[in-house]
């Protein structure tokens, strides 16, 4: 006579195994949408551009000079805040955070004492006034285009001007990648990550982060600058309390590369270093 119950062992033994794969293949399938949504959305974790709106309406100088240009079919605008004298001293590239926008900067400069300096701010592609869609190639193809505008317009050459450079968090990144592309006399790191993909780690893990199509690499650039140019002063100012871009990494970089001046800034953190070290970092550039 059959066991009925060894027959009922053996149909679920038979389909404990497909429910096991079902479950197992779901999960799966969960896992690589969620990858794939990632990668894909990737940009939008690096990028965040906006429009100007209202609350910039007064925010450029009288003096202040929009500088239109093109890059492919997209236009762009920059802003040049000229010295007083005809031709400047120095010219600062500046460049803002992933969530800012360049006329942010203006802030800091109404107390910018140097002012035979003059300061060309720049928007990411996609951010304010500009068209386009922002890479690390977009990004250094626009500000090149930027740069020779003024230069056209000032009927100066780049070898003309004494060049240097100046940004926070991302913008950081990308000054010092600007750095690397051109002869820069002085370089000013606010809140700099040591590389994109480091400090995507931080935030989501490292098996997201090497998910990154594109990362900024702040050591290499940092290495590149001093074989390209020796005599260059880099100094980076880091706030004590960043929850966004750790105080190691701005400390890291100053270890690896001693000749980096570096400022931690007592009880800043990453936004308010701005205003934390203001005077520091002002005095550092005029000097």
């Amino acid at each position: 006579m059959r066991n009925p119950s060894s027959a009922l062992n053996r149909g679920f033994i038979q389909l404990w195994p497909r429910r096991v794969i079902r479950t197992l293949l779901g999960v799966g399938l969960l896992l690589l949408a969620a990858l794939l949504i990632l990668y894909f959305r990737q940009h939008s974790m690096v990028y965040h551009p906006r429009p100007y709106d209202e609350s910039y309406a007064y925010a450029f100088p009288a003096n202040g000079v929009e500088i239109s240009y093109t890059v492919a079919t997209a236009k762009y605008c920059a802003y040049y805040i000229p010295a007083t004298a005809p031709f400047p001293k120095r010219l600062w590239i500046a460049f803002c955070g992933n969530g800012s926008l360049a006329l942010d900067w203006t802030t800091i400069l109404r107390e910018y004492w140097a002012h035979d300096d003059a300061f060309l701010l720049i928007d990411y592609p996609g951010y304010g006034k500009n068209g386009g869609y922002a890479t690390i190639a977009s990004t250094r193809a626009s500000t090149d285009a930027a740069l020779k505008a003024l230069c056209e317009r000032l009927r100066l050459s780049e070898e003309q001007l004494t060049l240097c450079t100046i940004g926070h968090s991302l913008g950081a990144a990308v000054a010092l990648d600007f750095a690397t592309h051109h002869h820069v006399q002085n370089v000013v790191l606010i809140s700099p990550f040591t590389t994109l993909r480091e400090e995507a780690a931080t935030m989501l893990g490292g098996w997201i982060a090497r998910l990154l199509i594109e990362s900024y690499d702040n050591r290499a650039n940092l290495a590149e600058v001093a074989r390209l140019n020796p005599d260059a002063r880099i100094a980076i100012f880091h706030g004590t309390r960043d929850q966004v871009i750790p105080l190691r990494m701005g400390r890291e970089l100053a270890r690896e590369f001693p000749f980096v001046e570096f400022f931690a800034i007592e009880d800043a953190d990453h936004v308010s270093v701005l205003n934390h070290a203001h005077d520091k970092i002002i005095d550092w550039m005029s000097r």
